[in-house]
């Protein structure tokens, strides 16, 4: 009689301390111009992280037309820039191969599109990407090329709302 106390008691115990699922957490879609930038939250920049954030201008440049100091004030507004940059030299390590071998004012638009898709897959898995960038002038298989260099898991960017 006692056993079956001791293990009915042990069950009782194991069952009372099993963690009870987490949410998952909402994902929802939202435009762009809908969005209000954070404020700036780091005074400042590292040199190694100013080295990152200038390759990132560079690379994206013609494709996301913006000046380094808007960029380098974009990424002081994140919470985590180390985080932030990450992604975006990710972004860079796939997109370069496919632009440097589309160069020419002739195929800006595939560069444009390859822009668009990796900037998705950092936020959403390979097919998913694919599908939301709604490509137009990339093949299919182009677009899997270019997302073969992409090494990081998709992070969707976390919106707070007020």
């Amino acid at each position: 009689m006692k056993k079956i106390f001791l293990v009915a008691l042990l069950i009782t115990a194991a069952l009372a301390c099993k963690e009870e699922p987490k949410p998952e957490p909402k994902i929802e879609v939202v435009e762009v111009e809908e969005l209000t930038p954070s404020p700036v939250n780091n005074a400042s920049v590292t040199e190694t992280q100013l080295a990152h954030i200038k390759r990132i201008q560079q690379t994206f440049e013609e494709v996301y037309p913006i000046s380094l100091e808007e960029t380098i004030k974009n990424f002081k507004r994140d919470l985590h820039p180390d985080n932030e940059i990450d992604i975006w030299l990710a972004m860079a390590n796939a997109y370069e191969p496919f632009a440097t071998a589309n160069a020419g004012a002739e195929k800006l638009a595939l560069r444009k599109e390859a822009y668009k898709l990796v900037l998705m897959r950092s936020m959403m898995p390979d097919k998913q990407a694919i599908s939301n960038a709604r490509l137009i002038v990339l093949s299919e298989i182009e677009a899997q090329a270019i997302l073969k260099n992409y090494r990081l898991n998709a992070a969707p960017i976390k919106v707070h709302t007020n």
